[in-house]
């Protein structure tokens, strides 16, 4: 018996240090760490959130830079964002933060695959508590600390695959010059996979946002709520689900405060210009390009002294 609990252990151990060498240390958001905690230089804009926020914005072209990671919801911000603003020096202006249909919703708010990833910024345990699932959240702290490949096969065949935010992140060109029925049907399929069958604003996700405007606005850093621009057939589809954007910002309506906490809606910017998007809900290169220089309008009106794009 002894034996043969030496070699699980053995066995335990040479998959822990693999799953750490791999999936642990090979993620977007690592990466992204990295890149902002290795340098002092002060950031006019920083943007974060998942792929909306991600897609979106040439945040480079603003002279800011972009932590965005597909499938970071909020749950996920709320601890990684003050996680890394901790422990850089850097000044930070504004902080850049998505609210759109699909931002509060319940789908996927209690993945945090890979845990050994996520694990790194979320206390699962308080947060196991304040959800009302001790016992699942126990589990993710395990999995995030003494048994880093449990549940994980998935993750180890995206990593092999180079999917760097793992089953979140495709390949943003794959959808390139389909038609506007394609679009059409895709935007309404994406909708339907965020709010179909899903409370449209979390309880959760909604504590997470007001909680982090909250610290960043004790941090003094200025913060921007954006909707981001999605194809008409995701908004009307999205609305059929109840996500629609006027009961979400009434969420969070008593947080803004010009000059503080600002909003930006731009929900509808390219409702007839399916062209701008690489599937129904991201911005594709076109419209990436154009919304980053209508991004930087705003906020130069705003009072937020940005790079131009248009020098760049």
């Amino acid at each position: 018996m002894l034996a043969w609990a030496s070699g699980l252990f053995a066995l335990h151990l040479v998959m822990s240090l693999l799953a750490l060498a791999t999936i642990g240390r090979d993620h977007r958001a690592l990466e992204l760490d990295e890149a902002f905690l290795g340098s002092a230089e002060p950031l006019t804009v920083l943007v974060a959130g998942a792929s909306h926020s991600r897609n979106a914005v040439a945040a480079d072209l603003l002279g800011g830079m972009s932590v965005a990671v597909a499938g970071e919801h909020y749950l996920k911000t709320r601890y990684r964002l003050p996680w890394l603003l901790h422990r850089s020096p850097r000044s930070v202006g504004a902080v850049i933060l998505p609210l759109d249909a699909a931002t509060l919703t319940s789908w996927k708010a209690d993945n945090f695959d890979p845990e050994v990833v996520w694990g790194r910024y979320v206390p699962f345990l308080n947060l196991g508590w304040q959800r009302g699932e001790p016992l699942d959240y126990a589990g993710k702290a395990i999995a995030a600390n003494l048994a880093p490949y449990a549940g994980q096969a998935d993750a180890f065949g995206y990593w092999r695959a180079g999917l760097r935010a793992f089953q979140d992140e495709d390949n943003i060109e794959r959808f390139k010059g389909q038609p506007p029925v394609w679009m059409r049907r895709w935007g309404r399929e994406a909708a339907d996979l965020h709010l179909k069958g899903h409370e449209p604003r979390d309880p959760g996700k909604v504590w997470a946002v007001r909680s982090l405007v909250e610290d960043l606005k004790a941090r003094q850093v200025r913060v921007v709520l954006v909707t981001y621009p999605v194809t008409r057939a995701y908004h009307d589809t999205a609305v059929l689900h109840g996500a629609d954007l006027d009961k979400t910002r009434e969420l969070v309506a008593d947080l803004l405060e010009p000059g503080v906490v600002d909003y930006l809606d731009f929900e509808s910017l390219y409702f007839d210009r399916d062209d701008a998007f690489y599937d129904g809900d991201h911005l594709g290169g076109k419209g990436r390009a154009h919304f980053t220089r209508v991004l930087y309008d705003e906020l130069v009106a705003m009072g937020i002294d940005v790079d131009s794009p248009r020098r760049r």
